[in-house]
């Protein structure tokens, strides 16, 4: 996903933090491509379910950098892994096979 086109879906008008945007977004498509395959890359080409996970991730990278916590703070939020558990599958079945092994 293209940096501008996540700043328009989370209505960010600032380039003040764009590098540490860029930083959220690659770290977001690489955990989740990382959890669900990264063989087949365009397998998450206008996937919706893809696209909705990597802007809740972004937006939870950005919005938790510090270290420092004084809440409690979910590690990956949990609309994240519903669709990252509903991903898995369907990149299986595009991969065309039937292991159910890790990125295989």
């Amino acid at each position: 996903m293209e940096l501008t086109n996540l700043k328009n879906k989370l209505a960010i008008d600032s380039d003040v933090f764009n590098s540490m945007w860029q930083l959220s977004l690659d770290a977001a498509e690489a955990m989740i491509q990382g959890a669900v395959g990264s063989q087949k890359p365009e397998f998450y080409e206008d996937n919706k379910l893809y696209e909705m996970a990597v802007v809740m991730l972004t937006d939870h990278f950005f919005k938790n950098r510090s270290a420092t916590t004084t809440g409690n703070i979910k590690e990956t939020p949990l609309g994240v892994q519903s669709i990252i558990l509903q991903l898995k599958p369907a990149y299986r079945l595009f991969k065309g096979g039937g292991d159910f092994g890790a990125d295989s």
